[in-house]
């Protein structure tokens, strides 16, 4: 009888996550994903499959926790726009406070998007996830007055996700992101 294999997933997944977000896909080796889940290659193999089907799985578990910071940023703000400002500025926040090692999705997209369509089908969806949830706020802001009604909500929300992700890149290598904050705030 196999023997069953017995681990904190989560805990796991969060060594994997900090892993693969440290050192990029390419970069890490089987031997650093044994070494971080703890677990021997034939558990690893059993419990994950392979390289890529972990990674694919710590970029998901990585959205679920942008989802909750997201969410986290923007509760509470008493109008939509306030709440787009409120995302940026608890980003810029987060980034002053010591954060700066980027985004692990926004690495993924320079390491990867080009190399594999598994990745860049991923990649894709979360653009949209995020565009989406920018152009619903954009939209009930200017039903709500906060934004001017001509602008395209479509095209202002990309503008942020785009501004999102390069104030991300921004965090890894300058800490002068509240200067950029205030400038992608203007816009809206």
């Amino acid at each position: 009888m196999p023997k069953s294999v017995t681990f904190d997933r989560e805990q796991v997944m969060m060594n994997v996550m900090e892993l693969f977000w440290k050192k990029g896909y390419n970069g890490t080796s089987m031997q650093d994903l044994v070494d971080a889940t703890g677990l021997n290659r034939s558990s690893f193999y059993n419990s994950f499959g392979d390289k890529f089907s972990l990674f694919q799985e710590a970029l998901k578990h990585y959205q679920t926790q942008q989802d909750q910071t997201i969410r986290s940023f923007t509760k509470g703000a008493h109008s939509p726009r306030k709440a787009i400002i409120s995302l940026f500025e608890g980003i810029a926040g987060d980034i002053s406070a010591g954060n700066h090692k980027g985004c692990m999705i926004t690495s993924c997209t320079t390491e990867m998007a080009s190399n594999d369509d598994r990745v860049k089908n991923f990649l894709v969806e979360n653009k949209k996830h995020v565009v989406d949830m920018f152009e619903i706020l954009i939209k009930d802001a200017q039903e709500a007055g906060e934004i001017d009604k001509q602008r395209n909500a479509h095209s202002l929300a990309l503008y942020l996700f785009s501004s999102l992700q390069g104030l991300r890149v921004l965090s890894m290598i300058d800490e002068e992101v509240e200067l950029v904050v205030k400038e992608i705030l203007t816009v809206i």
